[in-house]
């Protein structure tokens, strides 16, 4: 059993490496730069990280918090960055971007190359596919949210959560990472935005701050304690602190950063389609709804504390009448 939970706690790891290798690969071959390989550096975090868990937590997780995901997003998202950027940059030299005048942002010396790779035979039109598809990039982001859940569907409990909270937490994850994947591939399916690069960085930049929801348990971890002697104002509190995290999260990282960004898009750039306004919705739709239910919350809470005031008895010294001594 011991054997089990050391090989759960390394093998993940190990699979988190190996792809932040093939990302920085691939950014080294994309850019023609061997110095790229130095984000490699970063793998080091994982493995003290994975060296501490096991000694001191004997390979569990810690409560509320997964480092191991945490080091493997400080890893991945450099390289996606890069990667992104890099096709930013061949679309603004490119025809794509042309007509919208961003491609005078673009040197003398990369239309040039740019013009070269366009008039290659088939051959290196092959090659150059292989060097330059947005495919790749794309199948990062893919490959990243897959094995974040998956990694932590393997990697062991953490400290106060049991097996029931993991599938709620691993089937909230399956729905994020389809939000955040859809935001960041429909937004930048539109040529004004895909074009501009200060959307574009924003786009990463939200996209980032999403990212960073993945390492936290506290969605779905319960407190039990509050009893006994503690106000009913702070046990109500401990029984819903999973359901206040996750509207805060909702709110704060995820259908807030989206809506507002979408909004943005909609009243200053004028981009207004069909599938942009139905997320738009689908956003507001979300964040009406966790409003919602935070206002049943807090008005359950003063409830259950009106009537525990209603209960406790009220008496003082004064007024507290003795029995008679028996004779």
């Amino acid at each position: 059993m011991v054997l089990l939970v050391y090989l759960s706690a390394v093998v993940p790891r190990l699979v988190f490496m190996f792809h932040t290798v093939l990302a920085v690969w691939r950014v080294t071959l994309v850019k023609n730069d061997r110095m790229y390989w130095l984000l490699l550096l970063l793998i080091l975090l994982i493995c003290i990280e994975m060296i501490v868990t096991l000694t001191i937590q004997k390979g569990t997780d810690y409560k509320g918090f997964s480092p191991a995901l945490f080091f493997y997003l400080i890893n991945i998202i450099p390289p996606v960055w890069i990667l992104e950027i890099y096709q930013l940059d061949k679309r603004i030299c490119s025809n794509e971007c042309i007509p919208m005048n961003y491609s005078l942002k673009c040197t003398l010396e990369d239309q040039a190359t740019e013009r070269s790779k366009n008039s290659n035979n088939s051959n290196n039109m092959v090659t150059n596919l292989w060097y330059t598809t947005p495919d790749w990039t794309l199948g990062f982001h893919q490959t990243l949210l897959i094995l974040l859940i998956i990694g932590k569907w393997i990697l062991p409990l953490g400290v106060g959560i049991n097996r029931d909270q993991l599938s709620q937490l691993l089937l909230m994850f399956v729905g994020i990472a389809a939000d955040i994947l859809e935001f960041k591939s429909e937004t930048l399916s539109e040529k004004r935005v895909r074009c501009h690069p200060e959307l574009v960085y924003a786009i990463l930049a939200i996209w980032t701050w999403s990212m960073l929801q993945f390492p936290l348990d506290l969605t779905v971890q319960q407190n039990t304690g509050g009893q006994g002697d503690t106000p009913a104002r702070k046990t109500q509190l401990y029984k819903y602190s999973a359901d206040l995290w996750n509207i805060t999260i909702s709110i704060l990282i995820q259908d807030g950063p989206f809506f507002i960004f979408r909004l943005f898009l909609a009243f200053n750039y004028k981009i207004i389609h069909q599938m942009l306004l139905f997320f738009t919705i689908k956003n507001t739709l979300v964040l009406t709804l966790q409003i919602y239910r935070l206002v049943v919350i807090y008005l359950e809470i003063r409830q259950s504390y009106r009537q525990s005031l209603s209960t406790e008895p009220n008496i003082s010294p004064s007024t507290m009448e003795l029995d008679p001594i028996p004779e």
